[in-house]
Formats: C-alpha cells, sequence, structure tokens
C-alpha cells in the first residue's frame, strides 16, 4: 500500500497522497494495521484520504504536501512512540 500510494502521488498529488505510518498515526491515533486482502486495502486508502482531506482542511494544510508535513509533525510529536517494522 504505500508504495502504490507513493506511485499513485507522483501520478497526480493534488488527488493522491501517500499513506505512512506517521502520518496515518497522527490522523487515527492508532498504528497503520493493513488488512490482508487488497480490497481491504484500497477501502482503507480511501478513507485515508477522506480523513486526510478533513484534516487538511481543518487546520489549513496544502493537501499536495500533507504527506510531508504530517510526517514532521508526528515525528516532533510522537518521538517517543517507535514505530512498526523500524528498527
Amino acid at each position: 500500500m504505500p508504495i502504490a500510494s507513493s506511485i499513485l502521488r507522483f501520478k497526480n498529488p493534488s488527488l493522491y497522497q501517500v499513506i505512512d505510518q506517521r502520518a496515518y498515526r497522527l490522523i487515527n491515533d492508532d498504528e497503520l494495521k493493513l488488512p490482508s486482502s487488497i480490497e481491504n486495502q484500497i477501502d482503507l486508502y480511501l478513507v485515508y484520504l477522506s480523513k486526510l482531506r478533513d484534516v487538511c482542511k481543518n487546520n489549513n494544510i496544502p493537501f499536495k504536501d500533507a504527506d510531508r508535513i504530517l510526517y514532521e509533525i508526528d515525528k516532533k510529536v510522537n518521538k517517543k512512540i517507535k514505530l512498526k517494522n523500524y528498527g
């Protein structure tokens, strides 16, 4: 999912953003757990994009830059909380 979302973001950043653990955690206050089925992963990504648009609108964050901005915010806010699958 993160790789697919990166490709989509590269194609059209005004519609798609990268889904990663940090931005997801910041938006949902929970860790990113990818479902096993592709259909459920797509649903998760579409819900994430919808929530991300709301967060951007409510916080005056340009959507095309949201993944990077939220990544940096999470690094500061949750610096003591380890991410899954990272060393």
